[in-house]
Order: C-alpha cells, then structure tokens, then sequence
C-alpha cells in the first residue's frame, strides 16, 4: 500500500469527537501567503471572510453552512464558520480538502469508471502472481466483460454535465454508424474586456542627429500612444502571429490554472490593441458564460495583470514590431509607473457591449 502523507494536527488526549453536520457554501482557493497568514492567525479579520460572512451560519437543524478556504500549493484547507465576524470564530484545519473537493465532484460515471478500472488492475496482478509479466493492453479490452468505450462516453458526457459553461451535453446508449457518440452545446458568450495603458517606444534614430555632435544616442524613444494609432493593425497582426498554436481558442486562458470556478466560465481571453478616443491602449477581450463575482473578478484581473507584466507581455515586448509609419517598435502592456491600472469598460467610463457571441 502507499504511503498516505498529509498534514494535520493532533490533539493530546483527546476523550471524545463530537462531529456535526457541515455544509460547504463556498469554496475559496488562496494564494501567496495568504492561506499561511489564515492558518498562523486565525483570529484575525480577514477579506474573504468578510466578503461571504452571510453565507456562514448553523441553521435549526443544528447543520453548520460554511466556508473552505484551500490553499492552491499544499491543497490543505480551512473550514469556517465565522457566526457573523470578519474572522474565523469557528474552523478546522482540513488537511488535503482539495482532494475532498474534486472527490465530491466526480460523477456516478467517474466512479464506475474508476472501479471497473480497478477491477482490471485486480486482474494483472492475479496473473503476474501466477508467473505471467508482459500484457497487452488491447488483449485485456478484449478478454475483458467491461465496456471501456461506453464507460468513457458517459463519464465524458457526465463531467460536460456539470460543467458551468455547457448548456446541453447528451450521448447515444446504442453504437450507430455514422452518428455521433455526444452531443454538446455550449452556452452563448458576452464579451468581458480589460483595457491598459501601453507603452510604445523606438531605437533613436542616429540619422536624425547626424549633424548634432552634442546628442548622444543611447536610450530608446518613447512614442505616445496616439501617434500609434494608425500602427494597430500591424501590432495586431503581430501579435497573432506570434501567439502559440494552443492559444488559437483559448487564447491566454489556455495558461489559466487557478480557481475553476473561473475558468469554467471565462472561455478566452485574447490580447489586441485598441484605438479608445484617439489613444491607442492595450486589450483583454474574454468571452464570458457567466457573470463573475467579485472574487472571481479580482482572480481573472491579477492573472492578466501577470501576463502582461510577467508572462506573455514580457516576452511580447522583446520583440520588435515593423510598422510602415513608425518603422520598428516595441510595445509593453506593461509598465512600473503608478498609472498603470488593468480596468474594465465599466471602470474606465465607457460602455461594454452586451452582445451575445
């Protein structure tokens, strides 16, 4: 058997455990430190708490509604009931909840799936006691009485089921040729954009100077965005051609590997420029089936924030862009001044269309 590792406390001599029913209202991944600081300081006010304190309470069945906190490195968790505070009043160190979490989400199909699997495995092992050690695995399907392709059809179709941005997910019990095995539709999209400053500079150009001995031509110019209207189809086109062949859908959301929550419901996230009242300024254009709360908000805006500082605008940036008016430039989404922001139509004062896609 394998070695099972977690953490977890111990209480010395412990006479008794007194359980309760628990519901899980909401569950929240944490990052950085922030887990940590929950765990050292429980008694302290913290934001998410705060934020979803009336989703915490012990109803008259005596059945206690309350919220997880996970952290995203170790998957351990919190369980709280803050009986109205800003803190945790009531918690239990939960250790490895994610697994709790993604176990509770697994389908009837999953778990099928994972017995008949299992059941197998069963089987090679009685074998190899009885001398044998290479197998087939096209041979096992075959000798074997589980339905391996009608398993996966419809755990695929049960895990589409329970997913926030498929509307309509269903499969043929019977095999017919030429027909298909799942029928999918997902739900429409509306549009979600953050917008942010850019920054768009050149190599001097030493001919221009040629006849002043006193310039000395060692730092780049910066180019205010305006004059570079006229440039956005060139760095849009550059910026296509130098995504990746997996961000073709997805764009940077392909990437995106934190809460799930949001990213069952942020379908893309597509990089531009765009010309907003005469100034050019750099874009997010995510496809959205849901609105977001405010936390799933906050999580999309740092990940972009990342991207375009750390990830995919960092590198962008690197690379020269050739433009017919402005010959070769740089572009950042980025910069270090405190007036950079990432903001979304609504923050920035102009409308954000509504259209379905």
């Amino acid at each position: 058997m394998k070695k099972l590792k977690f953490n977890s406390t111990l209480n010395h001599k412990k006479s008794d455990y007194q359980t309760r029913e628990i519901i899980v209202e909401k569950v929240i991944t944490l990052y950085g430190n922030h887990f940590s600081e929950l765990r050292d300081h429980p008694l302290r006010d913290d934001p998410y708490i705060a934020q979803n304190r009336d989703l915490m309470y012990i109803d008259s069945d005596d059945v206690a509604h309350c919220l997880l906190m996970v952290d995203y490195d170790s998957g351990d968790g919190i369980l709280v009931e803050s009986e109205g505070s800003n803190y945790a009043r009531k918690s239990q160190f939960i250790p490895n909840a994610r697994s709790l979490v993604e176990n509770n989400e697994l389908t009837a199909s999953e778990r099928k799936l994972h017995n008949n699997l299992k059941k197998m495995v069963d089987h090679i092992a009685e074998i190899a006691h009885c001398g044998e050690k290479s197998f087939v695995l096209e041979e096992l399907l075959e000798k074997s009485d589980i339905d391996f392709k009608s398993l996966l059809r419809d755990s695929v179709t049960a895990m589409l089921q329970e997913r926030e941005d498929i509307q309509m997910a269903e499969n043929r019990t019977i095999d017919v040729d030429f027909q298909p095995d799942i029928t999918v539709e997902a739900k429409p999209t509306q549009e979600l954009t953050f917008y942010c400053p850019l920054r768009i500079v050149r190599e001097y150009d030493e001919s221009d100077y040629e006849f002043d001995e006193e310039v000395v031509i060692d730092e780049q110019e910066e180019i205010p965005s305006r004059y570079a209207v006229d440039c956005a189809r060139e760095i849009n086109d550059f910026i296509q051609d130098y995504s990746e062949p997996e961000e073709e859908h997805l764009g940077l959301m392909v990437y995106f590997d934190r809460n799930p929550a949001v990213s069952e419901k942020v379908f893309s996230a597509i990089p531009s420029v765009k010309e907003i009242n005469g100034e050019l300024i750099g874009a997010f254009e995510c496809q959205i089936t849901e609105e977001l709360t405010g936390d799933e908000l906050e999580d999309l805006r740092e990940y972009l924030s990342g991207q375009a500082s750390d990830g995919w605008g960092e590198s962008v940036e690197q690379h020269p862009i050739k433009t017919a008016d402005l010959g070769e430039i740089y572009v950042s989404f980025w910069n270090d001044s405190n007036d950079w922001s990432l903001q979304t139509s609504e923050e920035m004062g102009f409308e954000q269309t509504e259209d379905f896609i």
